[in-house]
């Protein structure tokens, strides 16, 4: 069984919740929680209906089509969904958090439906990628309902598409013998995020600190007043 799979998820997800959202309680909005909790029961039951998709007969093509429905359209893709339609304050830490629910409980499913031994893709790869796209998804639904050039809302709903096969093209490639592929790619997907957040981190810290000092054409930060 993958006592792995069953506690690193919800661990990493707590833990990184405190990392990116230091001002958001993880445990302070209840509703939040319960609705998390519902869309992702939701999901799992009706992912539950087609379980005979995420089973591999050595066809994979079929094993990427069936694993892509059950394990990204229906799992997290109906939360993702809920969440755009029912929560229009687009907030990203409660994006992560509906998300890491999800992903909890398809980790005990996993866990109780189970008993063979897993190797070692298997055992790191699918948390990994879920936690991957815990931290990764919220930002780029950020982005993609903020962007005001269509042409960059469609550059992220594109990565955010790509993104999100990685949960039924991962497992295809381990079943095809190609679990080295599975690594070279999450290690470059995390190896952009890390760049891309660093790149638009020095953006934003480029364009605060251009007004703060006094010169031709600028205007010189006044310190807020303490109340």
């Amino acid at each position: 069984m993958n006592l792995f799979l069953l506690t690193a998820v919800p661990l990493a997800a707590v833990a990184l919740h405190r990392f990116l959202y230091p001002a958001r309680s993880v445990f302070g909005d209840a509703k939040s929680w319960i609705l998390g909790g519902v869309w992702a029961v939701v999901s799992l039951v009706l992912a539950s209906f087609f379980g005979g998709a995420r089973v591999f007969s050595g066809d994979l093509w079929g094993a990427f089509l069936g694993l892509t429905f059950t394990d990204v359209l229906l799992v997290p893709g109906v939360v993702v969904a809920a969440w755009v339609l029912t929560r229009p304050n687009r907030d990203p830490g409660e994006l992560g958090l509906w998300m890491a629910l999800v992903f909890t409980m398809a980790g005990i499913r996993d866990f109780a439906s189970t008993s063979r031994i897993f190797d070692l893709t298997e055992l790191f790869l699918v948390p990994l990628d879920r936690i991957f796209l815990i931290v990764v998804t919220p930002g780029l639904a950020v982005r993609i309902f903020g962007a005001t050039v269509p042409r960059s809302r469609w550059t992220w709903t594109a990565m955010a598409g790509v993104l999100a096969l990685s949960g039924s093209l991962f497992p295809v490639l381990s079943f095809g013998r190609l679990g080295w592929l599975v690594w070279a790619l999450e290690i470059m997907g995390i190896a952009t995020f890390f760049f891309l957040e660093r790149r638009s981190g020095q953006k934003k810290a480029a364009s605060l600190g251009s007004g703060s000092v006094p010169g031709r054409g600028t205007t010189a930060a006044v310190p807020p007043v303490q109340p």
